[in-house]
């Protein structure tokens, strides 16, 4: 959770030191990290449910190797969050302009 909060912070500062909206890149940020967090343990417990009911593994392998599946689940929200905070990082390309526009042309109608 610590870390979830902390992610949000960070996105915040980042999104507003680059001229975007703080607080939906803080929600962004804090999403991604919770978001793949759970994604990536979902994946792993229907890959692990599936071996359950078609190949015949053992009913409590999730328990087994919960501590592991709890450290790659952090590893990948982790990246999520560095991917994010990488978009971040490049501001935003305004366009430069040498002079202003021509002045607007009116036809007369004859």
């Amino acid at each position: 959770m610590l870390f979830a909060i902390l992610a949000a912070w960070f996105g915040y500062k980042k999104g507003r030191d680059t001229g975007r909206n703080p607080f939906l890149w803080a929600f962004i940020a804090a999403g991604a990290f919770i978001g793949t967090q759970l994604l990536c343990a979902l994946g792993i417990g229907v890959f692990l449910g599936l071996g359950v009911e078609l190949w015949g593994w053992s009913e409590t392998l999730y328990d087994t190797y919960s501590p592991i599946i709890t450290i790659v689940s952090v590893v990948a929200s982790f990246i999520a969050l560095l991917a994010v905070f990488r978009y971040l990082d490049k501001i935003p390309k305004q366009k430069i302009f040498d002079a202003p526009p021509p002045p607007p042309e009116f036809k007369q109608p004859d």
